[in-house]
């Protein structure tokens, strides 16, 4: 049976941690794994094992400690140690036990755990609390359709995927040699998009806004398409260059993505994008266009105000 994290919250909760002690995780495993508290805030995963397990790279959110016990197995801590990510925590906890439960055997269940911590310390690596939401999602998801789109076309993966820079936190998403890419997704009723802010389309080199319209589907329509698929289809394209690849997983890593079921469930149907030039007779506001009084600003432009600048594909 698959662990949950909501089956570990409720162990946590069930747990006197005022007198210490761990509750052991039931589940079909070569590895035994418990939940306790090493202090009263700071909720905790252990594993024992017959075998040494690889002592983990400690983050400021997790700190990873091993120790040879009396009875001759070793174990493995996880101890969380920012209250505020607890509902990451317990979902990465749930993750690894998973995961590493389709092993064949005990050393391969080590080497499991060990891989997926480290997938998971990465993303902790840039402060997420929580999973992402589903404007999140969908965002992340318009931007890898494009992103397929820019190798299929031809252009050098490498190049490809140093020019998305939206996960760096640039003000638009992609910018290449040619120009910058603002990608907006959004559903096909949908009559506007919003700009976060004065930076977003303050660019002046050449540039396009590119709407991409995907709507939420049941997940037997054909041509329906998930997140964790679209990460699948653009990792696909980089597995031949491992330096290419490593960037790619850093960057979804700061974006917050990190492949779980939650983010293979729901279905997307892509109708297609449109795209807009954006040059200097575009309906903006920038930094150089407000009263200097302003210093920040988000705002809704109508799709039907700017079929003037639309593109032909």
């Amino acid at each position: 049976m698959k662990v949950t994290a909501e089956q570990l919250h409720r162990k946590w909760n069930s747990i006197d941690y005022y007198n210490g002690g761990y509750i052991q995780v039931e589940t079909k495993h070569f590895l035994e794994w418990y939940v306790g508290y090493e202090k009263i805030d700071q909720k905790t995963l252990l594993l024992l094992t017959e075998k040494e397990p690889e002592l983990l790279p400690t983050s400021k959110s997790i700190v990873v400690s091993k120790g040879f016990r009396t009875d001759g197995r070793w174990s493995l801590s996880l101890v969380l140690m920012r209250a505020e990510q607890e509902s990451v925590f317990e979902t990465l906890c749930a993750d690894i036990i998973a995961y590493s439960q389709t092993a064949e055997n005990e050393t391969s269940a080590l080497l499991l755990t060990a891989k997926r911590y480290k997938q998971w310390n990465k993303l902790l690596e840039y402060q997420r609390k929580n999973l992402m939401d589903e404007s999140s999602r969908k965002g992340l998801l318009g931007e890898l359709i494009y992103l397929f789109d820019v190798i299929s076309s031809g252009y050098p993966v490498m190049l490809a995927i140093q020019g998305w820079v939206g996960p760096e936190g640039a003000d638009q998403d992609f910018i290449y040699s040619d120009g910058w890419y603002e990608i907006k997704a959004i559903g096909i009723s949908v009559v506007s998009v919003t700009i976060s802010s004065l930076e977003q389309l303050s660019n002046y080199d050449p540039g396009e806004l590119v709407v991409m319209y995907l709507e939420k589907c049941a997940p037997e329509r054909i041509g329906a398409i998930s997140l964790g698929e679209q990460v699948d289809n653009v990792l696909s394209q980089v597995v031949g260059d491992p330096d290419a690849l490593s960037l790619l997983e850093s960057k979804l890593a700061k974006y917050g993505y990190i492949d779980l079921p939650e983010y293979r469930e729901q279905k997307y149907i892509f109708s297609g994008k449109v795209r807009y030039q954006v040059d200097a007779d575009f309906p903006r506001l920038t930094a150089d266009t407000v009263p200097s009084q302003v210093i920040s600003a988000q705002y809704t432009i109508s799709l039907v105000g700017i079929e003037d600048w639309q593109l032909e594909d």
